[in-house]
């Protein structure tokens, strides 16, 4: 089979013909494809639409995974997948018409390119209200590894979601597949930058698919909760930090690693309220990386912060401290 196209689904009764309709409009009628669903313990009617559809198209395939979580539908769809070309697109977003028949010409033109990836229109609008941008040349960039990894490690801004992505079936055989210990925020972003890292990859210059910003979106959700101080914690001690252990990296991510790792710590103690919390906290956040040597000079401020967890003292952390403070720490790697 030539293409899998996987939608993880949780209540997305209201996304679900939506979403399906840009599939159909993708031009690829001449090649053997199939559409996943992944049903994620959705209470509402979303498993009764996608029988319905199964009854009008037998290339469509109802699975359900019952632990929850983004990366959990993700990898069992990766998992039941034939296809040798893997799409993801999340049910409430909406695919470009075409674009998916040019993502298979660029692999299958340059068989040393494992995933190819486009662009992503953001908008509280639906695909049917917009103009489809003119901002598209439909240009192919190679880019050899790691060139995406450092980027997207270096600046969250250019990172686009995974429905702008299409992979050959061998990346996920080769680097596995998504982490299901993080949490929902992080969890694409702690793939791409593995994938950059690991793999070739092309850009395509082109408008993938519209990444629907709603207020019932779980990611949105999310990020109303919890403070983006500790978001990005849990996929560097549980992605990249690992990976760095276990892989020879430029130097440019070591950079990039403890640079995060140590303005984390800063901002999640500022962040929190209470001597003795903040205490705890960096207790806490010290056996967590445990096998990493703070430097003395990160560990005094940090105890500062703790104390006194001022704004100015914060800044003085982020924008001296840690710069000087890695670019002289040592190799944390036995090799």
């Amino acid at each position: 089979m030539k293409l899998s196209i996987i939608i993880p689904v949780y209540n997305g009764e209201k996304f679900i013909l939506r979403s399906y309709k840009s599939i159909l409009n993708q031009n690829i009628e001449d090649i053997d494809y199939e559409i996943l669903y992944i049903n994620n313990n959705s209470t509402d009617n979303s498993e009764q639409i996608i029988r319905i559809l199964q009854q009008e198209n037998s290339q469509i395939k109802l699975y359900n995974q019952t632990k929850q979580g983004e990366a959990q539908a993700r990898n069992m769809g990766i998992e039941k997948a034939s296809g040798d070309y893997l799409y993801q697109l999340d049910v409430d977003d909406q695919t470009f018409p075409s674009v998916l028949n040019r993502m298979i010409k660029v692999l299958d033109k340059y068989p040393e390119v494992d995933a190819v990836f486009g662009k992503m229109y953001k908008t509280n609008k639906t695909l049917a209200t917009i103009n489809i941008p003119s901002d598209q040349t439909h240009e192919v960039l190679i880019k050899e590894k790691p060139y995406w990894g450092l980027k997207w490690f270096s600046d969250l801004g250019s990172v686009v979601g995974e429905g702008a992505f299409m992979h050959r079936r061998k990346v996920f055989e080769t680097i596995g597949c998504y982490t299901e210990e993080l949490p929902i925020i992080g969890t694409d972003l702690a793939f791409d930058i593995k994938l950059g890292m690991l793999c070739n990859i092309a850009y395509l210059d082109t408008y993938i698919y519209l990444y629907f910003k709603h207020d019932i979106s779980l990611i949105q959700g999310v990020k109303k909760k919890m403070p983006r101080a500790f978001m990005v914690w849990p996929r560097l001690v549980k992605e990249h930090l690992p990976f760095y252990f276990s892989h020879k990296v430029p130097k440019r991510f070591e950079i990039l690693l403890f640079s995060q790792l140590f303005q984390s710590l800063g901002r999640q103690i500022t962040f929190t309220e209470g001597i003795t919390k903040r205490f705890q906290l960096k207790k806490q956040l010290f056996d967590e990386i445990a096998e990493v040597e703070i430097p003395l000079l990160i560990r005094v401020y940090l105890t500062i912060l703790v104390v006194f967890p001022f704004s100015f003292n914060r800044k003085i952390y982020g924008y001296y401290i840690v710069p000087y403070a890695v670019k002289r720490i040592p190799s944390q790697k036995p090799y």
